[in-house]
């Protein structure tokens, strides 16, 4: 399916040459198509809705402006911008396809995914979330969990520690989303 959304994002992401953010391409597509802002009644499923055809419209366009001109685009949470192949530095393991996060592309280009969510899924997935951010637990587990054997370790200590397990286990770098998530509960925990 064709996305409306490709070229509106192309020129925004040409015209910011530092990159932007998922935010600032939403709020100009909010200013920029009203329709965009009527996607659904319910709020949460309008938002859901905002967010996978942006994302969809991202991942199109990484692999089209890849093919046709050698440029990056390089999607992350905090910025989206565009690399020219002669800018990136590539060791002998790197390849595209280890800078593009596939699972990701996978789930954003099946437009099946929109299709099928409605606002019931949108409201579990908010609630798991929420709920899952409820920090309940004891400190010895949460020190195992994140591979801490000094009974007091410092907030930097800790932080460190769950960067360093995060990044491997991240699952946008191919990790398990369950151990990054007992990762995070347990790194939620001791800060608290």
């Amino acid at each position: 399916m064709n996305n409306p959304l490709v070229d509106p994002i192309l020129t925004l992401l040409k015209k910011q040459p530092n990159g932007t953010s998922e935010f600032d391409i939403l709020k100009a597509l909010k200013e920029q198509l009203p329709a965009f802002n009527t996607l659904a009644e319910d709020a949460n499923l309008a938002l859901f809705r905002q967010h996978f055809l942006i994302m969809n419209a991202l991942y199109q366009l990484q692999q089209s402006l890849w093919q046709d001109e050698k440029l990056l685009l390089n999607i992350s949470a905090l910025r989206i911008y565009l690399t020219r192949a002669s800018d990136v530095q590539r060791s002998d393991s790197t390849s595209l396809d280890n800078s593009v996060d596939a699972k990701l592309a996978a789930y954003y280009l099946d437009w099946g995914e929109y299709e099928k969510t409605d606002a019931n899924d949108v409201s579990d997935l908010l609630n798991r979330f929420f709920t899952g951010i409820h920090v309940s637990g004891d400190r010895e587990a949460a020190l195992n969990t994140l591979q801490i054997d000094v009974a007091n370790p410092s907030k930097a200590d800790i932080k460190q520690q769950y960067r360093k397990l995060a990044q491997q286990h991240h699952p946008d770098r191919g990790g398990d989303q369950d151990v990054f998530i007992d990762l995070r509960k347990a790194y939620e925990y001791l800060n608290f």
